[in-house]
């Protein structure tokens, strides 16, 4: 059968594992600052090394190509994103790129002209320091004016970094694809479920949409010392009040989806002031445009209801959401039976992290595939997957684009 070059390959998982590397043992390469902008130049000289052709969209995302001859109309992509969190771990998405672009060379090394065109993609800031899958978003036509404009960083950051990477807003907005067939990812977990029950591959069925809210109470600024307790109108009563009820309610009520308050910043912000002001940052997440709904009114009901018992004014502002995607049958199956003629365990389960897979899922059949994280730790140093289980998502990736060859062709 054939197999993928094992020591090749996770030699080229070190080695980029040391661009942007943390004293930790982790990597800080968030999007299209010098770290990612070096990995992206390491994964170019790669591409040329290997004989394959290269391309950058208008979106900045590299990819490393495998013609069909003559060359098809339609590709069949697969990849993932060279981006990281701040001080984040070395797998996440690094793996999923390089075991797409070590299953094209391996297909080039056999001499294999696939009856489709392949592509081994590496999308621009899939972790969100500029967007969320901003690359992925752009390729299938979900990237408007608006949303350059909501970006996380200055404007002038912005144009800085789009510069680094040889593209432009304009560039942006005029990348959407219309050839992608399908479209296949690897990933690590980042949980615990396929360690704890010892199974090799985890068939990703959906993924979860995320929304994301900045949330505000306003109170009334006073003297700590002086303003009595009970006529205090202090925002950050509110705040604690809304957090703890928020918990129980989704974990009561909508169960397994979560939610998170990953920031909370009060003003004046002095010992000896009541806070007037405070700013949450809301996140949560489900499998349905239904249930986030649902979560959604829900939330924002309880926001209301502790800002009335403690007097405060209650405001909110939404980010755009990345909208919950169901996988392909098609290249699920696809993944399922190269698993089994690999002799991998498998099994179906929901994806709570957000991927690129999702924003391809609104344009093409996709899917992705999982393999274990060690304790199910991600986005830190700690982060660690076995060579074993490195090489079996490498090899399932080169079968499973056969596989897909095969049943598009």
């Amino acid at each position: 059968m054939l197999k993928i070059n094992e020591r090749r390959f996770l030699a080229d998982l070190r080695e980029l594992s040391l661009i942007g590397a943390t004293a930790e043992g982790g990597v800080s390469r968030p999007a299209l600052t010098a770290g990612d902008i070096e990995a992206r130049q390491w994964y170019r000289g790669k591409i040329a090394e290997a004989g394959l052709d290269y391309a950058l969209d208008g979106a900045g995302n590299q990819s490393a190509i495998l013609w069909s001859d003559p060359p098809s109309d339609k590709r069949i992509l697969a990849g993932s994103h060279l981006d990281s969190v701040p001080d984040g771990g070395r797998y996440d998405g690094a793996l999923g790129l390089l075991a797409a672009f070590e299953a094209l060379r391996t297909m080039k090394d056999h001499g294999i002209r696939p009856a489709l065109t392949l592509e081994a993609l590496n999308f621009t800031d899939e972790e969100g320091a500029i967007m969320g899958l901003m690359g992925s978003r752009a390729l299938v036509g979900q990237l408007e004016a608006p949303d350059l404009e909501r970006s996380k960083i200055a404007p002038e950051e912005l144009s800085k970094r789009l510069e680094a990477a040889g593209i432009s807003r304009e560039s942006m907005l005029r990348a959407r694809r219309d050839d992608v067939l399908a479209w296949v990812e690897l990933h690590i977990e980042q949980g615990a479920r396929l360690e704890d029950g010892n199974i090799d591959i985890g068939v990703v069925d959906a993924i979860v949409g995320i929304r994301s809210l900045k949330l505000t109470l306003v109170g009334e600024a006073a003297h700590a010392g002086t303003k009595p307790m009970r006529q205090r109108r202090d925002a950050l009563w509110g705040a604690a009040q809304f957090v703890l009820r928020a918990r129980q309610h989704v974990m009561d009520n909508y169960s397994p989806g979560v939610c998170n308050i990953g920031m909370i910043r009060a003003e004046p912000g002095a010992f000896n002031i009541v806070p007037a002001q405070v700013d949450l940052a809301l996140e949560f997440r489900h499998g349905s445009l239904e249930e986030m709904a649902a979560m959604s009114d829900d939330l924002l009901g309880l926001l209301e209801q502790c800002a009335r018992e403690f007097d405060l004014r209650a405001s909110f502002e939404e980010s755009p959401a990345v909208l919950p995607a169901r996988m392909s049958e098609k290249v699920m199956s696809a993944i399922e039976r190269a698993a089994a003629a690999l002799g991998l365990s498998h099994r179906r389960m929901l994806s709570f992290a957000g991927h690129d897979s999702q924003s391809l899922a609104q344009v093409c059949p996709a899917a992705m595939f999982f393999v274990p994280s060690a304790c199910g730790i991600s986005h830190n140093p700690k982060e660690f997957t076995k060579d074993a289980d490195c090489v079996n998502g490498a090899n399932l990736m080169l079968h499973a684009l056969l596989e897909l060859i095969d049943g598009f062709a």
